[in-house]
């Protein structure tokens, strides 16, 4: 059975606006918008395999060092996040992290250019170094299994507002659009497995981000991409669908306008 990361609506709200507020608004400590941001998950996890996370707080990494391409958190941050969620109890336990992928418009024409060129590239999916940022850190432990769990959202700028999606969306995937942003919520579980005990399916499966298996020791601990849903209340019931949003203008590394609903939205659905 695949593994399930569940989303609630409070989770989801926080990991939408602390994304969109790193991709849309100038920080003070870059020149850049659309940069990177990292947050971290906190909730319940079943206690029996098949794995089963709930996801009901996230916390952003205000410290974390933010740039276009990149972002690093500093470990005193999470370890004083663990400590008090250590007070508040097992519906705190650390469960992951959350990191996006921001794509500007004309950013690299020939590799994401489209919304179509970021499906077939894949663009949504965890990239070489995510994987890497896995190995040898579980964060929970399940019948004696330890797991880490990643989600990554990636955004494109649209010419206008469409809410079509991509059909048959892989395992773990889901596309969606505010406005004229187009959204890919990505989710992965990993399993962490000495590479000797590991199966000939987990070794292919290693690979599936692009690292290579013969560049590890028999001897290395590995985190296994394993198969992953996502449930989600607000993604389920499309609470997203044709609702009224803002526009963003994304041309530039250092411009950026976004301007709200209430002047921009003209779909006839929100006419009045």
């Amino acid at each position: 059975m695949p593994a399930t990361i569940e989303l609630s609506d409070s989770a989801m709200f926080e990991l939408l606006t602390s994304a969109l507020e790193a991709y849309t608004v100038k920080h003070q400590e870059s020149e850049d918008v659309a940069i990177e941001t990292v947050s971290h998950l906190w909730g319940r996890v079943n206690k029996r395999a098949p794995f089963k996370c709930t996801i009901n707080h996230v916390s952003t990494e205000t410290s974390a060092i933010r740039a276009r391409s990149s972002v690093r958190e500093l470990q005193s941050s999470l370890a004083i996040k663990r400590d008090i969620a250590n007070v508040f109890g097992e519906d705190f336990r650390h469960i992951g992290t959350f990191h996006t992928h921001p794509w500007l418009k004309n950013e690299d024409p020939k590799k994401a250019g489209s919304i179509e060129a970021v499906r077939k590239n894949k663009l949504y999916n965890l990239s070489p170094a995510d994987h890497r940022c896995e190995i040898g850190k579980p964060t929970v432990t399940v019948s004696g299994v330890g797991y880490s769990v990643a989600l990554v959202m990636t955004m494109f700028p649209m010419e206008r507002a469409n809410d079509s999606r991509m059909p048959n969306e892989p395992d773990g995937l889901h596309e969606f659009s505010l406005g004229n942003i187009k959204v890919w919520l990505k989710g992965q579980v990993f399993i962490h497995k000495l590479k000797s005990e590991m199966s000939g399916e987990e070794l292919v499966a290693f690979e599936s981000y692009r690292l290579k298996v013969d560049t590890y020791s028999e001897d290395e601990m590995l985190a296994v991409p394993i198969n992953t849903r996502i449930e989600s209340n607000f993604i389920n019931t499309l609470g997203y669908y044709l609702k009224s949003f803002g526009r963003i203008d994304l041309d530039e590394l250092t411009v950026n306008e976004y301007t709200s609903a209430k002047l921009v939205e003209k779909r006839e659905l929100h006419k009045i």
